[in-house]
């Protein structure tokens, strides 16, 4: 049987069997037909031991088995950050006089508090290209010229006060990206605004200086080599330590995107070389393209490992070689498809499957944080654009903020028998069935400490993965959380389900409680093809998450 080695030496392989679950919520207990899951079961033997292929044009669903061990007495392999998954509005959304993001909106603010400890990242493109006019006299956003595409983005102390009044109201803490673009004759960034700001602000705040600064040359003919944003990064902090309250204040940077291509990896390791000023290391990380990027490619499982992960090594080995041990990196923004999204499939629940695998990823390679972009706005918004409603992410990230704790643990996937097969393993070295494992969190959950949370995708079309878990969380009751699409646009559905039951807001000032499957003692997870979810071992006692 042949198996696929990631980045960080894990196998996965395909292959296993099933078994009768309890279904129980919403007013009602369903036993699953011991008779049907032996038939299947049956059927999917015979066509091992015969070597068959079914026809997969029929469309007939499958079994592919798989036996996960969780290292759950083991030290974690990574603690991620309090806020470790976070959101972003782009800048450019002050052009727009926020759209429909009204901050006094009961709505909006019960979802964002839901998603409390988090980063609000206010940055993006338009912030290389921002003021802040006090006072603002009516004639602003969109005024003035920087003599290239991009007109001049105001900030006013209104929207200032507003943005960090509701980030105050709602549990997060604001990252604020300055402008690195503003120069001096000499050539160093010039901090003269950006002292306006910080001497009119009252507010608790994080800082960047800079939005992908190997664009620059793009975006505004300009080239900095990336010493030269390593001292504007000391000058900032300079400018910061002037001033008796931003002494201590978190900085992070350089934002830097396209890790991987010489000139970034020159620019990040020049940077890294010239400042110590930063609490973490930034980098931005999108999968695709989203003016040609399609279905398929959000369902491909080379999507999510073809550059993530040599991408999180490279920035780390960077670091590690010019700072101390432990020092922090974050995937400073990141979504499925650069340019906005992919219309009509970053915000729908197709996008979930990268999302929730680069969480997993993420914490699994020793990211702190992950900013999702954007909270609001644009194709990949995790929001309504007009109503608010949460989209499929939303509830991704709704749940995991309730189930999934920071401490991170070492998962094996291998097949239940060793030796070969006749037969070739389904997908061949594609990872379709992933598997990540972090212990419960106890603070919203209602679970007991010692609890393990798996976060499961299955990305096969056909095939029902079957999941038995080994050791320490062997033959222990499951609790399922599992995530499908609402109505019959598929794949491509703005709605979800949790446990075959759609998620709405019970109103504005409420958000639906998360009722679990059971599954019993003893008997395999079976998740769908296509789907994705949370399954959580409530009495696991596992050593790892007791301390």
């Amino acid at each position: 049987m042949s198996g696929h080695k990631n980045s960080r030496g894990h196998l996965s392989f395909k292959r296993y069997y099933f078994g009768p679950q309890t279904v129980v919520g919403h007013g009602r207990t369903t036993m699953v037909s011991d008779l049907f899951l032996f038939l299947l079961v049956f059927a999917q033997a015979v066509s091992v031991a015969n070597c068959v292929t079914p026809d997969r044009r029929e469309g007939q669903s499958t079994i592919s088995n798989y036996e996960v061990d969780v290292r759950a007495n083991a030290a974690p392999i990574h603690i991620t950050g309090e806020r470790f998954l976070s959101v972003a509005v782009d800048t450019n959304s002050l052009n727009k006089h926020w759209m429909h993001f009204n901050f006094s909106s009961a709505k909006l603010q019960t979802m964002t508090r839901a998603l409390s400890p988090a980063y609000l990242r206010l940055g993006g493109r338009a912030g290389d290209f921002l003021i802040f006019k006090n006072p603002c006299d009516g004639s602003e956003p969109s005024t003035g010229d920087t003599g290239v595409e991009d007109p001049l983005t105001y900030l006013c102390p209104q929207d200032w006060d507003d943005i960090n009044n509701f980030c105050s109201d709602t549990g997060l803490k604001l990252i604020f990206g300055l402008n690195l673009l503003l120069r001096t004759e000499a050539g160093g960034w010039d901090p003269d605004n950006a002292e306006h700001l910080l001497d009119y602000n009252t507010h608790d705040v994080a800082w960047e200086l800079g939005n992908e600064p190997n664009s620059f040359k793009k975006k505004a003919n300009i080239t900095l080599s990336g010493s030269q944003i390593g001292i504007d990064f000391n000058l900032l902090r300079t400018v910061l330590n002037n001033r008796v309250r931003y002494v201590g204040a978190s900085v992070y940077g350089p934002d830097i995107g396209s890790v991987g291509r010489k000139k970034t990896s020159t620019m990040l390791e020049g940077f890294l070389s010239k400042t110590n000023t930063t609490n973490a290391t930034t980098f931005h990380s999108y999968y695709l393209n989203g003016r040609i990027a399609t279905v398929d490619d959000f369902l491909d499982p080379e999507t999510l490992d073809g550059l993530l992960p040599g991408q999180i090594d490279l920035v780390e080995s960077l670091v590690s070689k010019y700072r101390e041990p432990g020092s922090r990196v974050w995937l400073g923004e990141t979504g499925s498809a650069f340019g906005g999204g992919a219309p009509n499939i970053s915000d729908r629940f197709v996008a979930g499957f990268l999302f929730l695998d680069k969480l997993g990823m993420s914490a699994r390679m020793g990211l702190d944080t992950v900013i999702r972009q954007t909270y609001y706005g644009g194709h990949y918004t995790m929001l309504d654009l007009e109503n608010l409603d949460p989209k499929p992410d939303y509830w991704i990230a709704y749940i995991y903020k309730r189930l999934v704790g920071r401490r991170v643990l070492r998962v094996k996937i291998t097949p239940p028998t060793t030796g070969s097969t006749p037969c070739s393993v389904k997908g061949g070295d594609k990872q379709y069935v992933r598997v990540y494992a972090h212990c419960t969190s106890t603070n919203q959950s209602g679970y007991d400490a010692g609890a393990v949370t798996l976060i499961v995708l299955n990305m096969h079309k056909n095939d029902t993965a079957n999941i038995t878990l080994a050791r320490k969380l062997g033959g222990r009751t499951i609790q399922q959380y599992l995530l499908t699409p609402y109505g019959p646009e598929g794949m491509t559905s703005p709605e979800v389900n949790l446990n075959d039951s759609p998620l709405h807001l019970k109103d504005d000032t409420s958000l639906p409680e998360i009722e679990p499957v059971v599954i019993k003692r003893g008997k395999p997870m079976l998740v769908p093809p296509l789907s994705y979810g949370f399954y959580v071992v409530a009495k696991a006692k596992a050593k790892a998450c007791l301390s």
